[in-house]
């Protein structure tokens, strides 16, 4: 049950390549084998997918007839079964089915997390897990505790509070959130992913300001992620049309950060092609840049209407004509 040779999948993800690998034995794991199941969970984990179909079939397959073979990776491969289980234990039951009783996945998971907080009691990361099952129950407050506890041990856990920020999300609370978040960028500035999650935290308020402050710092972190120059464009753009009577300048800075999102990554950048037409639909008329503008916009369509044709989307090609020729009109 050997993998097919990596010359056959050039280009494609560790993932990609082991689901291949499992494919020719229909994906069933007593198939594909202890080596082609241990690699594809092991892929899952590498690349931090949210796999919980594939955790829970190869993963229980492992642990039920290989746990010995796993050595003292058996740890790890409890902990990733174990929150697969809670992904699908959580799920709503039916009318009638007995909401006070657990579900078998939450049954199972509360037997692994046993085996795990009585091989690591001490460990902040199992007492992490236990904040999660809290979590799936429906308990709350015993989870914000857990993590609570966590945090009062280790100030700089990051799993710890990114569940807190999560879970805050989810209640609705998203300042409270975003205040957690910003006191450890504050200690932790190079934490990318922790700007990106407090600039959505502040755009879902309304706050564009201040997630044009995240986008910087991001900008700073990464100044090559297209992305990074795209979503900074897009605030400026709407920071621009907020003030009274709009605010040039933003706009054309906007206008800027959008071509270079394009340099970036010049093809199947649809947003950043939209954002130059709204800059230069916006752009005040009359002055000395505006054939230059007017020219710009023009190529915007191009790139536009050429996007579409080679997707071969032509139901929106007149759609997308008339609605950027309106624009620069």
């Amino acid at each position: 049950n050997s993998a097919p040779p990596p010359a056959a999948r050039c280009g494609m993800s560790a993932l990609a390549e082991a689901e291949a690998a499992c494919a020719p034995y229909g994906n069933e794991p007593s198939r594909c084998g202890f080596e082609l199941s241990r690699s594809l969970l092991l892929a899952v984990r590498e690349s931090r997918a949210h796999r919980p179909d594939l955790v829970l079939k190869f993963g229980q397959y492992l642990l039920r007839s290989h746990a010995g073979r796993l050595g003292a990776e058996v740890w790890a491969m409890y902990e990733q079964v174990y929150i697969a289980l809670l992904h699908y234990g959580r799920r709503p039951r039916a009318a009638g089915s007995g909401a006070e009783e657990p579900s078998e996945e939450m049954r199972l998971a509360s037997e692994y997390y046993s085996l795990l907080a009585a091989r690591f009691p001490d460990s902040m990361r199992v007492k992490r897990l236990e904040g999660m099952m809290w979590e799936a129950k429906g308990e709350y407050d015993m989870a914000m505790a857990d993590y609570d506890e966590i945090l009062e041990e280790e100030p700089n856990n990051l799993a710890a509070l990114k569940r807190q920020v999560a879970l805050l999300r989810a209640r609705g609370k998203p300042a409270e959130a975003a205040k957690r978040l910003a006191a450890h960028l504050e200690v932790v500035g190079s934490d990318a992913d922790g700007w990106l999650q407090l600039c959505d935290l502040y755009l879902s308020q309304a706050q564009y300001q201040r997630a044009k402050f995240c986008m910087e710092e991001l900008l700073l972190l990464n100044p090559m992620a297209y992305i990074h120059h795209l979503r900074y464009a897009e605030i400026l753009l709407t920071l621009g049309g907020i003030d009274k009577g709009g605010n040039a300048d933003l706009v054309r800075t906007a206008r800027k950060y959008f071509a270079h999102s394009l340099d970036l990554k010049p093809r199947g950048n649809l947003r950043a092609l939209y954002g130059l037409l709204l800059c230069c639909a916006a752009a005040p008329k009359g002055q000395k840049t505006a054939a230059e503008v007017e020219e710009l916009g023009a190529c915007a369509q191009k790139k536009l209407l050429e996007e579409y044709g080679e997707a071969k989307a032509t139901s929106m090609l007149d759609t997308v004509k008339a609605m950027s020729t309106a624009l620069l009109s």
